[in-house]
């Protein structure tokens, strides 16, 4: 079946085996999931698409997860099958009454293994087929137990799976870090969440290992372009680029000296910048925010800089 990635994570909040997160950690506790639509469900039309697929969010919402917009490799998707219609004329409008099953699957897109599914039956009416489906889907019952024994099983072999293969995840990372594929990398093992895993310290320790390669391999470019402001004395620009140098990369002290060199020919505005910068080289505290902060937002530009994406899932 095809189906159209909807680049929306749903974030696992609650997770009994997710021990409490160190603060220095780059690894989130949460287990991300895509909602996602089937691309050729008939029953599930472009006016019902955004409606239904709220209502996904919102099943899972009642059940200890939160929403954002990106890609993962976890997915979740709902079929409709309808076993029973019935058209009446009801004067001046006629109504349709149907009854069906409303599936959610849970599959990795990387293997096309599935993780769970469950079904809920579901009853509607409207003024066509479409607006009944959507009327009945709408009534289904977002507090359902059985959503809740559904995603806490989900959960627990999506650990399961991380717990089983954290060594494999980071042998394909190690390779894509060797191919230059550095936020490849990143987003291999930055998915795995806090605490679920023995691999916790090797993974923290790959990930700084990663994103030194690819500072090492942006500060050159953004050097270039630096010096470039310098040479046009635009001295805003050129600090405006300095900033964005990773301190930690290879390009530091050449950073250091061109900042230097523009000190005595900025405002005051930008001599604070100025001086926060050179706080940041200066200081452990403050450089492990930045890389941390650095690393996930590497992974977030990543995701949202994903195209489209149309993938084939057997039922």
């Amino acid at each position: 079946m095809k189906i159209k990635i909807i680049f929306t994570i749903l974030c696992f909040l609650s997770i009994s085996k997710i021990k409490p997160q160190e603060s220095n950690s780059l690894l989130n506790s949460r287990i991300v999931i895509s909602v996602i639509m089937p691309e050729n469900e008939e029953k599930i039309s472009n006016d019902n698409f955004a409606k239904i697929k709220s209502k996904i969010k919102q099943i899972i919402s009642k059940n200890d997860v939160a929403a954002t917009d990106y890609y993962a490799d976890f997915l979740i998707y709902p079929t409709i099958e309808i076993y029973d219609e019935e058209n009446l004329d009801a004067g001046l409008q006629p109504i349709t009454i149907i009854s069906g099953d409303f599936t959610l699957f849970v599959k990795q897109f990387s293997t096309n293994n599935q993780f769970g599914s469950i079904t809920v039956k579901f009853k509607g009416s409207g003024k066509d087929k479409s607006e009944a489906i959507r009327n009945g889907i709408l009534k289904i019952n977002s507090n359902n137990e059985n959503f809740q024994t559904f995603l806490k099983n989900v959960k627990s072999k999506i650990i399961g799976y991380y717990q089983n293969n954290c060594s494999l995840i980071i042998t394909e990372a190690d390779k894509l870090n060797a191919s230059n594929l550095y936020e490849k990398a990143i987003i291999q093992l930055i998915s795995i969440p806090a605490g679920v895993t023995k691999c916790d310290s090797e993974i923290n320790r790959k990930l700084v290992q990663y994103y030194k390669n690819y500072s090492n391999t942006v500060c050159e470019k953004s050097m270039i372009i630096a010096n470039g402001y310098y040479s046009e004395q635009n001295y805003s620009k050129t600090l405006e680029v300095l900033r964005t140098i990773n301190p930690e990369s290879k390009c530091k002290e050449a950073s250091l000296s061109l900042m230097r060199k523009i000190e005595s020919k900025i405002d005051a505005n930008e001599k604070r910048l100025f001086d926060l910068t050179i706080k940041t080289y200066n200081d452990e505290i403050e450089l492990e925010k930045m890389r941390i902060n650095s690393i996930k937002e590497i992974a977030l530009e990543y995701y949202k800089n994903q195209p489209e994406t149309k993938i084939h899932v057997i039922k």
